[in-house]
């Protein structure tokens, strides 16, 4: 009988004592997410540096390590290149053809938490391999960034356009057609 009310009695205390424990702490609630912090705006500059750097020296791997797999370009005039692949193709193809010297004057660079934009001007000077003289161009840019797991920041999107109206189409070398 000693046996079962000692047992009754241990079961009783640790229940007591269980239910006097502190209670665990709720979860920590998520940090705020940072606007502008110095650090995030810097790793911007700085790709927006790497992006110059990687035109001017016609680096298609290097400009396309700045990407997001999944990226989106939107250049003035042009197709969309969906993902990273389509980009570095469509840049070693324009290496091949062409020089580039890039500028890119930043008006407005902001960061949320792991959001990023950088928005401005351009300059390019396209300088023809094949010996034409070169020609250049001015327009606005956008770039939305994110920073990933890995605490990289890589393009998302960007989109650019030209200031004023297109080039004309060279004309076409046709010659009139012969009446039978």
């Amino acid at each position: 009988m000693i046996r079962p009310l000692a047992l009754s009695i241990v079961l009783a205390v640790s229940s007591l004592a269980a239910g006097c424990a502190a209670p665990a702490a709720p979860p920590a609630a998520p940090a705020e997410p940072v606007l502008n912090a110095p650090t995030d705006m810097a790793a911007l500059d700085a790709a927006r540096q790497a992006f110059m750097a990687g035109y001017e020296a016609g680096d298609a791997e290097a400009i396309g390590k700045l990407y997001m797999p999944n990226a989106v370009s939107e250049s003035n005039n042009q197709p969309s290149l969906v993902g990273r692949d389509a980009i570095v193709a469509s840049l070693k193809g324009m290496f091949e053809q062409v020089s580039v010297k890039a500028v890119l004057t930043p008006e407005g660079t902001r960061t949320l938490g792991s959001v990023g934009v950088d928005s401005g001007r351009y300059t390019v000077t396209v300088t023809p391999k094949a010996g034409a003289a070169p020609h250049s161009n001015e327009g606005r840019y956008m770039v939305v960034y994110v920073k990933e797991a890995d605490g990289q920041w890589r393009v998302w999107r960007d989109m650019d356009n030209a200031i004023g109206a297109p080039q004309p189409a060279p004309a076409a070398d046709v010659a009139p057609a012969k009446a039978k």
